[in-house]
C-alpha cells in the first residue's frame, strides 16, 4: 500500500535530501514511492564474492596436496630394558610352599633312676657338654652299704653252698657203698639246691645293687647342649624324678605341613629350600626324611619331617622357618613368563625383536612352572633371542620399538 506522505510534516525544501526531493516529486505527480531494495542486492554480492574465494584456495591447495608425500603413520613405542627378556637356559622347578618350626632332631630327658640326695650338678642352660661327661652325681653312701650287704649275704651264701655240695658228695658214696639210706642224699640234693637258688638270687641282688650305684651318677650319652635343668645340689629326687634335658643341635628337624593335593608328588629325598627367621638372608637347605602317612584331622594337610644339617651350631630349635619344597625340576630348560605368550587360531606365539621392530613369533608350550608363572617352550625360541616380556597395549607384530636408554 503507497504511503500517504500528505500526513507527515513538511519540511523546508532547503532541508530535503536529494532522496527525498525524488520522492516528493513522484508525490505531486501522483506516482507510488520506489521501494528500497538495495541492502538484499549487497548481500548476495557479497556471498557471490566468498563463494569465488573459497573455490580458488580450494584449488590451489588441491595440486599441493597431491604433490606431498604420503606422511607415515607407523608408531614408535618406547620399551624399558626390564620389559625385554633375552632367552637363556635355566632351571625350572615345581615347588610349594612350607612354614613350619625346627627342633632338635635328638632329645633327651635325664631323670632319676635311683633315689637319694643329689651331691653335686654340673652345668647350667646354655653349656655344652661331651660324651661321657657326669652331669649328676646323687648320694652313694646309702648305695654302697645296700652293696656291700648284698655282697656279703652272697659270699655267705656261696660257702654254704660249697659246704652243702661237699656234704652230698660225701653221702652220696656211701649210699652207694650202702653205708647210707638213699633218703640222705635226697635230703642233701635238697639242701644244696635250696642254697645254690637263693645264691642266684642273692647275686642278682649284687648286680642290681651295683647297677644302682651306677645309675646315681647321670653322665652325657651324646655331644649336646644343656636345654633345662630341673635340680641343685643338696635336693632329694625320687625315681623317675626329673634332672635336665640334653638336646644335638647338629642335626635339627624342620616340621612343615603341605596340603593333601601334593601328596603324590612328595616322597623322601626331596630337597627343601628354608629361610629361617632370627639368622638374617642366611638359607639352609634340607632333604624330607619322613612323611607322615595320615593327614591331620579337618584341616587336609600333610605333616612331613626334613632333617637339616646344623654344622656350626647356627640354628635353635624353636626358631620358625619357611620356604619352598622342590617336587620337581628341569635344567637348561627354556622358559618364559607366562603373560609374554599369547594365542591365536595359529597357535601360541610371542613378541620377538628384530632390529627395531617387532615380529610374531610361533611357539610350541610344553608345560607351565612354579605355579602357572612360568612358561616352558619346547621350540620356537633359541639363546638369544630377544623377547617382550611384559603385556603392553599397542604392541602389534611389525611395531617400531626404541628401547629407552639404547
Amino acid at each position: 500500500m503507497a504511503r500517504d506522505t500528505s500526513d507527515d510534516v513538511q519540511k523546508p525544501e532547503w532541508a530535503l535530501s536529494g532522496r527525498e526531493r525524488k520522492a516528493a516529486a513522484r508525490a505531486k505527480a501522483g506516482l507510488a514511492p520506489k521501494k528500497r531494495r538495495g541492502w538484499l542486492i549487497l548481500l548476495i554480492l557479497a556471498l557471490i564474492a566468498a563463494g569465488a574465494l573459497w573455490y580458488m584456495k580450494t584449488q590451489r591447495a588441491a595440486p599441493e596436496e597431491q604433490a606431498a608425500p604420503a606422511e607415515d603413520t607407523t608408531l614408535t613405542m618406547q620399551i624399558l630394558p626390564t620389559e625385554l627378556l633375552t632367552i637363556e637356559p635355566r632351571l625350572l622347578r615345581e615347588t610349594v610352599k612350607v612354614t613350619g618350626s625346627l627342633a632338635p632332631q635328638r632329645q633327651l630327658h635325664l631323670s632319676a633312676e635311683v633315689s637319694g640326695r643329689v651331691e653335686d650338678v654340673t652345668g647350667r642352660e646354655g653349656d655344652a657338654v661331651r660324651t661321657g661327661q657326669q652331669l649328676i652325681q646323687i648320694d652313694v653312701e646309702t648305695l654302697t652299704n645296700q652293696l656291700e650287704q648284698q655282697r656279703a649275704s652272697a659270699d655267705s651264701t656261696r660257702a654254704q653252698l660249697k659246704l652243702a655240695q661237699n656234704q652230698l658228695e660225701r653221702t652220696r658214696n656211701l649210699v652207694n657203698r650202702g653205708l647210707a639210706p638213699s633218703s640222705d642224699l635226697e635230703t642233701g640234693q635238697a639242701s644244696a639246691d635250696q642254697l645254690a637258688a637263693s645264691l642266684t638270687a642273692q647275686e642278682k641282688q649284687v648286680e642290681s645293687a651295683q647297677t644302682s650305684l651306677s645309675h646315681a651318677r647321670i653322665t652325657a650319652p651324646f655331644d649336646g647342649m644343656i636345654s633345662n635343668r630341673s635340680v641343685d645340689p643338696g635336693s632329694y629326687v625320687g625315681i623317675g624324678s626329673a634332672l635336665m634335658t640334653l638336646v644335638d643341635l647338629s642335626h635339627l628337624e624342620f616340621e612343615a605341613t603341605v596340603p593333601v593335593r601334593y601328596a603324590a608328588s612328595v616322597k623322601q629325598g626331596l630337597e627343601v629350600e628354608l629361610t629361617v627367621e632370627g639368622v638374617g638372608a642366611v638359607q639352609v637347605k634340607g632333604n624330607v626324611e619322613r612323611i607322615n602317612p595320615v593327614a591331620i584331622t579337618g584341616s587336609r594337610m600333610l605333616p612331613i619331617y626334613v632333617g637339616i644339617d646344623n654344622p656350626d651350631g647356627l640354628l635353635r630349635g624353636g626358631m620358625f622357618a619357611s620356604g619352598r619344597l622342590v617336587l620337581e625340576e628341569k635344567p637348561d630348560a627354556i622358559g618364559v613368563p607366562y603373560n609374554a605368550v599369547y594365542q591365536d587360531d595359529a597357535g601360541a606365539y610371542v613378541f620377538k625383536r628384530d632390529g627395531d621392530k617387532v615380529v610374531r613369533q610361533g611357539v610350541e608350550v610344553a608345560r607351565d612352572w612354579f605355579g602357572g608363572r612360568t612358561v616352558e617352550i619346547s621350540s620356537g625360541l633359541s639363546t638369544g633371542d630377544v623377547i617382550v616380556s611384559q603385556p603392553l597395549q599397542q604392541l602389534r607384530a611389525g611395531a617400531n620399538i626404541m628401547v629407552v636408554g639404547e
